[in-house]
C-alpha cells in the first residue's frame, strides 16, 4: 500500500493544506483546496476510485463539487466513484452541488449518481463496506457537538489502518488504536479539548498501544522537534506499507 499525505493541516494552518490522505485509490476527506493540491502533487483525480468522508465540516467535505465536475470535464467518469460517508452524505452532496453550481435549477442534481457515475454508501457506527480487496469499518467519534462523524478502520493487504479526523479521545478511538497497525489522526494543538486531541496526550499513546505506529495529521503550526514516538508528515510526503 502507498499512503500519500495530500494535506496535513487544520483550517488555521499557514504552512499546510487541509487534511486528506490517499491510500492507493482511496481518498480520505476532501476539504477546500484538496483537488488542486492533488493535481499540484501530480497524483491526479483519475487515480481516485473511492472517496471516504468523515463529517460535513468545510475542511473535510467542501471540495466534492470540484472533484465531481472536474471528473466530468476531464472525462474520468468511465470508472464509477464510490463515495462512503456518514448517514446523510448523499443529501449533503446534492445540497452542496446545488449551492455551488445549481444555476437556480432545484432538480439539476436529482440524478447525481447517473450524471457523474457515482455510488453513495452511508455507514453508521460499526457498519462495514467490503470489497474483494479491502474492508472499511465506520466508527462513531466525538467532535464536540458535530453529528454525525465517523472514523474509519481500513483492512487491506493484511494490515489495519485507521483514520480519525476530527475527534477527541473516546471509546471508539481507543478501539481503533488497539486494532490498528497504523493510526492517522487529529492532533490539532498541544492540549486536548472537547473537540480535538492534543499532542501532550497523543505522544504517550505508544505506551498503551506498542504495536501501532502513530501519525499526527490535522495539526496546527506547533513545534514538533524532540518527539520520537509520533510521525509528523508534511504535505506531499508518502510512505509504503508492505
Amino acid at each position: 500500500m502507498k499512503i500519500s499525505f495530500i494535506g496535513t493541516g487544520t483550517m488555521g494552518s499557514i504552512t499546510r493544506c487541509n487534511t486528506s490522505i490517499l491510500v492507493d485509490d482511496i481518498l480520505f476527506d476532501i476539504g477546500m483546496g484538496t483537488v488542486k493540491q492533488i493535481e499540484r502533487l501530480k497524483i491526479y483525480t483519475k487515480s481516485i476510485h473511492y472517496l471516504v468522508i468523515s463529517h460535513f465540516h468545510a475542511d473535510h467535505f467542501l471540495d466534492i463539487p470540484n472533484l465531481l465536475i472536474g471528473r466530468g470535464i476531464r472525462k474520468e467518469i468511465e470508472k464509477q466513484l464510490i463515495i462512503i460517508g456518514p448517514v446523510g452524505v448523499r443529501k449533503k452532496t446534492i445540497d452542496l452541488m446545488n449551492f455551488a453550481h445549481g444555476d437556480g435549477n432545484i432538480n439539476k442534481y436529482e440524478q447525481i449518481e447517473e450524471k457523474y457515475n457515482i455510488k453513495f454508501v452511508e455507514l453508521s457506527d460499526k457498519e462495514e463496506y467490503k470489497t474483494e480487496k479491502f474492508n472499511i469499518t465506520a466508527l462513531k467519534l466525538k467532535h464536540g457537538e458535530c453529528v454525525p462523524i465517523n472514523g474509519y478502520m481500513l483492512e487491506k493487504e493484511n494490515k489495519t489502518l485507521s483514520y480519525a479526523c476530527d475527534t477527541s479521545f473516546c471509546e471508539n478511538y481507543y478501539t481503533m488504536c488497539n486494532k490498528s497497525d497504523y493510526m492517522f489522526s487529529d492532533v490539532t494543538g498541544l492540549k486536548t479539548t472537547e473537540v480535538h486531541m492534543g499532542l501532550e496526550d497523543y505522544k504517550e499513546l505508544y505506551k498503551q498501544y506498542p504495536n501501532c505506529k502513530f501519525y499526527a495529521i490535522h495539526r496546527s503550526d506547533y513545534d514538533t522537534k524532540g518527539i520520537e514516538n509520533v510521525k509528523f508528515p508534511s504535505d506531499g510526503d508518502w510512505i509504503e506499507i508492505c
